[in-house]
């Protein structure tokens, strides 16, 4: 009798601490379209939208918050039409921000054909302005659109309407390129994201050592490197991602990060076809993709140019 005492003793107090756990919450409508009947945002609320145009082996996504726009990186300079097109259809004229993550081609070489279509208020870089012939050519576009160019690094911080962006540069700089792309830890209310660029082992390792560990537990991943390459078990045990982007299609390229992925039962979506779509407010994450009244017609063929890391 006294054991059965002190067992309900134990379970009346344990239940606020149950009350009171923080609750993640994803409607996937891509992994499952029926998720999304009977939800829905209120009216009043405010909302932090994130949209993957329809590319594949590059990287772009579309940050939209209070009124106010960035792109994080551009894409090629092949494949900037489907980014462009994604904002005409989005209904974005104007960018506050255009963030660059590295000077890579597949990363900034579409800057030129994105501020010929949409006015960019300002182009954000981290590395140096000489780092790569595609980042000197980048400036100047900036030159030739009046585009303020404007150096960001590690610890900085975006703020695009209610959403905060924080910047980790946190591999060492003797690094390959993709090792030192800037990583982007996106929280809008409750809910947060990690885009990691092109990252690979050693970013990882380094994250997990200066990084604090409850910043580094997100919700949502955009997959590093386009799923060229497979994370590791202590990062993914340590990020614990709901759902993952892979910035590429199902083919070849991206297969280590499926296998990744589907070894840990993370869903996942790929940019081709598109739109991926994310949208938060603060409390909860819908996942799905965007029908569009004219969508993207998937034509163009990834860039087959190699570089160096």
């Amino acid at each position: 009798m006294l054991h059965r005492v002190w067992a309900l003793v134990l379970a009346l107090v344990m239940i606020p601490c149950f009350s009171f756990a923080e609750e993640r919450v994803l409607v996937d409508a891509i992994t499952d379209p029926a998720a999304e009947e009977g939800f829905a945002f209120a009216e009043d609320a405010d909302l932090l939208e994130i949209v993957f145009p329809q590319i594949l082996d590059c990287d772009a996504a579309l940050f939209r918050c209070g009124g106010e726009t960035m792109l994080l990186d551009c894409a090629t300079a092949q494949q900037a039409d489907r980014v462009t097109a994604m904002l005409e259809q989005m209904g974005v004229t104007e960018l506050d921000y255009v963030v660059n993550t590295h000077p890579h081609f597949d990363h900034i070489e579409g800057l030129e054909t994105i501020a010929e279509a949409v006015k960019v208020k300002a182009f954000f870089i981290c590395h140096s302005e000489t780092e790569t012939d595609h980042m000197v050519k980048a400036l100047e576009v900036c030159r030739e659109y009046e585009i303020p160019v404007v150096h960001y690094g590690d610890e900085d911080r975006f703020n695009l309407g209610g959403t905060v962006i924080d910047v980790w540069l946190k591999c060492d700089p003797n690094c390959n390129l993709n090792e030192r792309s800037a990583q982007m830890r996106v929280q809008f209310g409750e809910r947060t994201a990690l885009f990691t660029a092109d990252m690979k082992l050693k970013t990882q390792q380094a994250l997990m050592k200066h990084v604090d560990a409850a910043l580094l537990d997100i919700d949502l991943m955009k997959y590093p490197h386009h799923g060229k390459a497979s994370l590791h078990n202590d990062f993914i045990a340590a990020t614990t991602p709901l759902f993952a982007v892979i910035t590429n299609n199902g083919g070849k390229s991206s297969r280590e990060g499926r296998k990744t992925l589907g070894y840990k039962h993370i869903p996942f979506a790929n940019t081709v076809p598109g739109y991926v779509y994310w949208v938060t407010d603060g409390q909860t994450w819908l996942v799905k993709r965007l029908d569009m009244d004219n969508p993207v017609t998937v034509t163009s063929r990834p860039d087959t140019r190699k570089f160096v890391d």
